[in-house]
């Protein structure tokens, strides 16, 4: 007979699966709903999520784990939809900055923000400020796990058949 601990270990273990593929069902219809492809996604929501919306193609590669082409090839396609705009850096001319455009801040927006501000009500009404900072603390070190771990996994080789 299992223990109460990995009873709740497991019940854990089957959430956060169900909550993961939820995250890809919502990140898949964003790619759909935006025309983009799950890396241009990926990159205008890191892109997006800097507090000046500005950020520079070396830091997005580095985040996103591509190659310079690969993100400039994501940066041509953004650009192209209008979502990123580049400039040079204003102070320092040999850097370029990305920057979403308010095209993108409205259409990630309109998409995401029924989402957000009915999941807000509802963990707010639901959870006292004391379960709500022991469920960000566990998810902030669950997100630490889970970025260690791309780490790790962008130092492997791809399987060849």
């Amino acid at each position: 007979m299992p223990t109460e601990f990995a009873r709740i270990a497991t019940l854990l273990m089957k959430t956060m699966e169900s909550l993961h593929a939820t995250f890809d069902d919502v990140a898949r219809e964003l790619v759909r709903v935006l025309g983009v492809n799950q890396t241009d996604r990926r990159a205008l929501e890191l892109i997006l999520r800097v507090n000046e919306k500005t950020t520079t193609p070396g830091l997005l590669a580095d985040q996103l784990g591509l190659t310079a082409a690969g993100t400039t090839i994501a940066l041509d396609r953004l650009e192209k939809l209008g979502y990123v705009t580049r400039s040079r850096h204003p102070t320092d001319h040999r850097r370029v900055v990305v920057v979403a455009t308010d095209l993108a801040t409205r259409r990630v927006s309109e998409v995401l923000s029924p989402l957000l501000r009915r999941g807000g009500s509802a963990l707010m009404s639901h959870y006292n400020p004391t379960e709500l900072a022991l469920i960000i603390e566990f998810l902030t070190r669950m997100d630490e796990i889970q970025q260690a771990h791309v780490t790790e996994m962008r130092t492997l080789d791809p399987y060849h058949h």
